[in-house]
């Protein structure tokens, strides 16, 4: 069977005061399209399906339209809650929707492990993969507080009793393997920080208790772990069967370096040993990655204010304004000097275009220079060539064709010395 594991949709998200509500319609028609095309059998998403406790209620009609279009396509659904998710308020469904095929874990439940092992079948009704559903984990849901214990006493209880969580949901799918008389994948979840993960700037610093981040050792050996919270797709483990879908649509500017994706797992072919494919690469493998394509346009542009006037200018817009669509733009200028009518020139820079402003910043070029200096590499892991680019990065006063003529130059001297010590003494 096809398992397509997602997360972090953030239904209901307001982004610098704009609605993601079309976006996130656009996104589920897509997705829709590729269950159907893909023939996917079972949906999980990771955690964070909404953006606050109390969404809006467009958003509470696509969660439940959803459930009706999976059903429609018997497409088993199983959602986690993650940290922004409220557990009441998906309890409030949780009933009536597993009649529709759609389980739900909202919450840790010590005294009913047999609710987190929840069994997906195949189109034929026969069972072929159990998930472990565990969602994001309070400490008051796994532990319970001892009084005198010190700081580290308590990091080490709460990361024992998160392993021997995982560890009994586990063993119980083992257990019904057995039960099962042949061994299924069993694919695990979680919606958490775990070591390794690169976080991005939409994503709330996330503590289970005073654990920041979990180690990848207190996972089971699941056949694959699908996990949420952080926004950015990406594989912990070298084997990439323990990783992070990413979220489907950027929650912040500081996600439009990567393309969003989601990863789509092949049952028959998890006791092969996985290569996790590239985006673009056509391989049919049992963990694959799928581009999600962009639903809104957003740019961030970072320099000084003449380079990015520059820019602006620059941008092209024809297939924006033939789609009706706006780019929304965040920009940061970087300056010593005070520029007392700077958004006065980026109004002006944008006007008549389908442009919208979100965010202006201001950076000082020397704090730059210092954060460029104290992230640098060291010079040995350096080539020439890089030392020279990251020089460049650095020097936020120099606009985009002063960057080609420098550049230019110097990889002529660099040739020329190349040749001179070539030549014989």
């Amino acid at each position: 069977m096809k398992i397509l594991h997602t997360s972090d949709w953030h239904l209901g998200q307001h982004f610098m005061g704009k609605s993601r509500r079309d976006e996130h319609r656009a996104f589920i028609d897509w997705l829709l399209a590729l269950v159907d095309s893909e023939s996917i059998d079972a949906v999980i998403i990771a955690g964070d399906v909404f953006d606050t406790g109390s969404p809006p209620s467009y958003a509470r009609e696509m969660y439940h339209q959803l459930v009706l279009d999976m059903k429609a396509r018997q497409c088993q659904l199983v959602i986690v809650a993650g940290n922004h998710d409220s557990v009441s308020m998906l309890n409030e469904s949780k009933s009536l929707l597993s009649y529709l095929e759609t389980q739900v874990s909202s919450q840790a439940n010590l005294e009913d492990l047999d609710s987190h092992v929840i069994a997906l079948n195949d189109k034929a009704g026969e069972v072929s993969a159990w998930v472990c559903a565990v969602p994001y984990l309070r400490p008051k849901d796994v532990m319970k507080s001892v009084s005198g214990q010190s700081e580290q006493d308590k990091k080490l209880g709460l990361l024992q009793h998160i392993g021997d969580f995982y560890q009994q949901v586990y063993e119980l799918a083992c257990e019904k393997n057995k039960a099962l008389k042949r061994a299924v994948p069993i694919i695990g979840t979680g919606h958490l920080t775990a070591i390794g993960g690169q976080v991005s700037e939409s994503v709330r610093d996330l503590y289970v208790g005073t654990l920041e981040a979990l180690p990848t050792s207190v996972f089971p050996h699941f056949d694959y772990l699908a996990l949420g919270h952080i926004h950015r797709a990406q594989a912990i483990t070298k084997d990439g069967r323990f990783r992070y879908s990413g979220s489907p649509i950027p929650l912040s500017f500081d996600e439009l370096g990567r393309e969003k994706s989601l990863v789509i797992i092949d049952t028959t072919l998890l006791g092969e040993q996985p290569q996790v494919q590239d985006l673009f690469d056509e391989r049919q493998e049992a963990i694959r990655c799928h581009t999600i394509p962009s639903f809104q346009p957003m740019q961030s542009l970072n320099g000084n204010l003449k380079d990015i006037l520059k820019r602006i200018e620059a941008l092209s817009l024809t297939e924006m304004t033939a789609q009706s669509q706006t780019l929304w733009l965040e920009v940061t200028v970087v300056a010593d000097e005070y520029l007392s009518d700077l958004h006065k020139r980026l109004l002006e820079a944008i006007e008549g275009k389908p442009i919208e402003l979100l965010r202006v910043m201001r950076k000082s070029a020397a704090d730059t220079k210092k954060v460029n200096f104290e992230s640098r590499q060291t010079l040995s892991e350096l080539t020439v060539k890089d030392v020279f680019d990251k020089s460049l990065q650095s020097n936020e006063g120099i606009d985009e064709e002063e960057r080609v003529i420098l550049t230019n130059l110097f990889n002529q001297c660099l040739i020329e010395m190349e040749d001179s010590q070539e030549q014989p003494a």
